[in-house]
């Protein structure tokens, strides 16, 4: 897994965790590991298709965001083709949430 800081977030990018070394908690725990790092808000980009990242996402307390909102997000801190856009999905943690709670 690795982070990027960009403007007011932090964008998980390319988690993978060998196959044979899935359902161990080491996702669980490099993800915990990054939260540190980032201090702020996450938001996490993936493919809609991707069942299984949005549900690890989903039980480590992210939630996804409306479809006007990922297009919003998308466009702002990624750099992705319209047809990605259209099969993405983003997720954010709770700091996402009560920021834009409070905003």
């Amino acid at each position: 897994m690795g982070i990027q800081q960009l403007q007011d977030v932090t964008l998980v990018r390319h988690a993978y965790v060998r196959t044979s070394s899935q359902k161990q908690g080491i996702g669980g725990h490099l993800l915990s590991h990054l939260r540190e790092l980032a201090g702020g808000p996450i938001l996490i980009g993936t493919w809609a298709a991707a069942v299984w990242a949005i549900h690890f996402y989903e039980r480590h307390g992210f939630q996804m965001v409306g479809p006007q909102e990922k297009d919003r997000l998308l466009k702002r801190y990624w750099t992705i083709p319209e047809r990605q856009m259209d099969t993405s999905v983003v997720l954010a943690d709770p700091k996402w949430w009560q920021l834009s709670v409070e905003a």
